[in-house]
């Protein structure tokens, strides 16, 4: 007797049909799959000859979705949720407690880590995972217990408290605000610029929109540089490469150490921020709760030291 599910297409392509279908853009979709463009595209052709219908239109810039295509999709995007959210349940049941935080490279690397060690003395017995991730638009699709999110606060499905409002300096090392002479800000017209480059349109603060706000001039030009994360930007400012956008408390340890200087006394402020956000479609074991709680104190400790806003900075 054939096995019930035979005819079912291999998971793997609908993976790669799932990526596709929420990306609308192949090069995005392996990019997240690490796949090649040309494997994606052949995943496609492949499950489009074994069901006989086409998935999706190829357009000039991108794809969309036929009838067919977006049908398969939303049964595809229930059934690996679904398979998702019981693998994650039986991770969570066994062996020792395991806790998933989704954050984006930056916060990971210039806010969380040095503070790790203190989360581990208090639960010793609680393996983290961070993960990691420039982009989130649905924490649906991905297996975290909670997560500290860039953006406007707004997640399907989500709780989210802000935690952090976004505070913007320019901010180099000591050696290039030596070379900028005695009105730094004026310089950022003709200074090297160093920027987060993104695939997906930016929520943070981008150097035009911060040079508009400030109405300081200038010249197209083909000297700056541009990072696939903020972690190689700050790390490219601490290397003396440029002048890069410094957000808070990211960027505290670094000045209260001086390896990197402010060029303005006066933040710049926007109505975004990072965010404390708590899915609502799975259960939270004890732990998660316990690691709020343990965030929360962090978070007073660092407002303590340097206070956000125009009056802290």
């Amino acid at each position: 007797m054939a096995a019930p599910f035979r005819r079912l297409p291999p998971v793997g392509a609908l993976l790669v049909l799932e990526a596709a279908g929420r990306h609308l853009n192949f090069s995005r979709a392996a990019l997240e799959l690490g796949l090649t463009q040309s494997a994606v595209s052949h995943g496609i052709r492949a499950l489009e000859t074994r069901l006989g219908v086409t998935l999706f239109r190829r357009l000039h810039r991108g794809v969309a979705l036929t009838a067919a295509g977006a049908q398969l999709l939303d049964a595809a995007s229930q059934g690996l949720g679904i398979l998702q959210e019981a693998a994650a349940a039986l991770r969570r049941r066994g062996g020792a407690s395991v806790l998933r935080v989704l954050t984006d490279f930056g916060f990971a690397a210039w806010w969380l880590m040095s503070r790790l060690g203190s989360w581990s003395e208090r639960a010793p017995g609680v393996e983290v995972r961070i993960i990691t991730a420039q982009h989130v638009p649905d924490l649906r699709q991905e297996d975290a217990d909670i997560a500290i999110l860039f953006g406007s606060g707004s997640w399907p499905a989500c709780r989210a408290e802000r935690w952090f409002p976004e505070t913007v300096y320019p901010v180099c090392s000591p050696g290039v605000a030596a070379g900028l002479g005695s009105d730094p800000q004026a310089a950022l017209g003709s200074a090297r610029l160093l920027h987060v480059s993104a695939a997906e349109p930016c929520e943070w603060l981008t150097w035009p929109r911060y040079l508009q706000a400030r109405r300081t001039a200038r010249a197209p030009r083909t000297q700056d540089l541009s990072f696939g994360n903020y972690q190689l930007v700050l790390q490219a400012a601490l290397l003396g490469q440029g002048v890069a956008l410094g957000w808070r408390p990211l960027i505290d340890e670094l000045v209260l150490a001086g390896q990197i200087l402010r060029l303005s006394e006066t933040p710049l402020m926007t109505d975004a921020g990072y965010y404390l956000v708590e899915p609502l479609h799975r259960a939270h074991p004890p732990v998660v709760a316990d690691f709020r709680r343990w965030l929360l104190a962090q978070r007073e400790e660092c407002l303590g030291r340097w206070p956000l806003g125009p009056a802290g900075a």
